[in-house]
This record gives C-alpha cells, sequence and structure tokens, in this order.
C-alpha cells in the first residue's frame, strides 16, 4: 500500500517537492511525541544530549537529527551539520528553522580522506528513489543511481580542527562510515565525544568497530528500555544493518539526563 501511494505522491509532486512534503509532515508528528516504537534512536538523543553540547550530524540528509540536536544543545550549544547534496541542503534549510534555535551550521561536504570533487548517487530501487540512502558512488558499484551529484569532499580532521568542544557525534553515511572515522582520528581523540553511527555491511562495520576500539571505544546498543547495552559479537557479525553507539573507556557518558 505504502509503495504505490508514494510512487503516486511523486508523480504527482516531482521527487523535491514530495521529500520536502513528507520531511515536513514527519518532523511536525516527531515533535507531538510520534514515532517513539519506530525512530528510538531519535527520541534516545534526550538522554544523551544536554544543553550546551557540541553536536556534529554527519549525513545530515533532510534535518531529522538536525532539529532534535538543535534544540536539545539549546543557545548555549552548536550543532554542526555535513550535508553535501544541494537538492538536500535546500531542505534542510527550510527543516531546521522548525527548530527555533539559531545554533546551527551546515557544512556543505563530503568527508573522506582528500579535499577533492566525488560522485554521490541517489538510488533506485523499485522504481522508487531512496533518497536516505545517497552515497559516495564509489563505495558501491553495484548500485543503481538514478540520480548523480559531484560534489566536494574535505578531510574531517581539517574540518573540525577549530573546534574547542565536541561532545556527540552521529554519522549515517551509507558504508562510507569508516573512510569518515579513520580521516577523522585526531578529532575523536581529543575529545573522545559518544558516537552513533548506523553501520551498513559486514566489512565496515568490523573495521569502524576495529578502528574505534584502537581509540579507547567500546561498543553498545539501545536496548528495549532505552538503555545502552554492551553489544555482543553475534550483533557486531550479523549482516543487519543497525545503530551502534561507541562510548569511550575513558569517560563514559550516562545515559539518563541531570
Amino acid at each position: 500500500m505504502m509503495k504505490p501511494l508514494r510512487k503516486l505522491l511523486i508523480r504527482a509532486l516531482g521527487f523535491e517537492r514530495y521529500i520536502r512534503f513528507v520531511s515536513h509532515v514527519y518532523l511536525r508528528l516527531v515533535g507531538a511525541g510520534w514515532g517513539k516504537k519506530q525512530y528510538p534512536e531519535l527520541f534516545f538523543l534526550q538522554k544523551i544530549v544536554r544543553p550546551g553540547f557540541v553536536c556534529i550530524d554527519i549525513g545530515a540528509n533532510l534535518g531529522y537529527y538536525s532539529v532534535a540536536l538543535s534544540r536539545l544543545a539549546g543557545p548555549s550549544g552548536r550543532v554542526l551539520a555535513v550535508e553535501p547534496i544541494p537538492d538536500f541542503q535546500a531542505i534542510w534549510q527550510d527543516n531546521v528553522r522548525l527548530s527555533g534555535v539559531d545554533n546551527l551550521t551546515l557544512l556543505p561536504y563530503a568527508l573522506g580522506g582528500q579535499a577533492t570533487i566525488v560522485q554521490m548517487g541517489t538510488p533506485e530501487r523499485d522504481g522508487l528513489l531512496h533518497h536516505g540512502m545517497t552515497k559516495v558512488a564509489a563505495s558501491n558499484t553495484q548500485e543503481h543511481y538514478a540520480r548523480t551529484y559531484d560534489v566536494p569532499m574535505r578531510v574531517p580532521d581539517e574540518l573540525f580542527g577549530g573546534l574547542g568542544r565536541l561532545d556527540f557525534v552521529k554519522c549515517d553515511v551509507e558504508g562510507f562510515e569508516f573512510e569518515v572515522f579513520r580521516h577523522m582520528q585526531h578529532t575523536l581523540r581529543r575529545f573522545q565525544p559518544l558516537i552513533q553511527t548506523e553501520l551498513n555491511g559486514l566489512e565496515n562495520r568490523q573495521a569502524v568497530t576495529t578502528l574505534l576500539a584502537e581509540l579507547g571505544y567500546k561498543p553498545f546498543v539501545l536496548s528495549e528500555r532505552l538503555e545502552l547495552i554492551p553489544c555482543s559479537a553475534a550483533q557486531l557479525a550479523s549482516a543487519v544493518t543497525a545503530d551502534f553507539y561507541f562510548q569511550p573507556e575513558s569517560s563514559p557518558i550516562s545515559s539518563a539526563r541531570p
């Protein structure tokens, strides 16, 4: 039922107007408290992000996490949102105005190992464009991309070199996470922020876990009771896409707000 409806709306509105409309509706529903069971990670931010936090939203897309982080960090905090796709940037700008807090900065880049231009693509599956799966095209050569974009890439350690504080990092870049984190090691060593990342692909997941372990991080997952619990070997070895939390051993962050 949902796929035919989505196709009908896309035909009627066009791709950009469709995702703009859907994102506005989604943000209003979430703001009213809808979606706690479907999107527990988004609501869990209330327990781990505090006023004054400096947060980075890598793969900001349409701004769902940016809006939530902005509200929680408040006027004394700061949110850096990394989103390289121009069409998504425009919708992000509209959506973050809903946060009502002027603490957001948009960084219009992909992140990786060099300052260059890279191609990113939005995949088409079963006749539908999946804007949330837009990725660096070279990271998955088997994917069929309905839209491609040439975007600037920057090295994260260079981009974030001027930060004086960093408390939380959310990273969702569709299988490119290892490349981001391995070029962000100086920043992570310096601040030891709590990390939330969706790790697509078993090889990518294992590489990220090994890299972050070398930086003093342990992996956790979110329990049904909305608590961080140690991640099992089976969860790390599973091919199922999931969100993982990496917490520094030296300064563990409580999952309960004061």
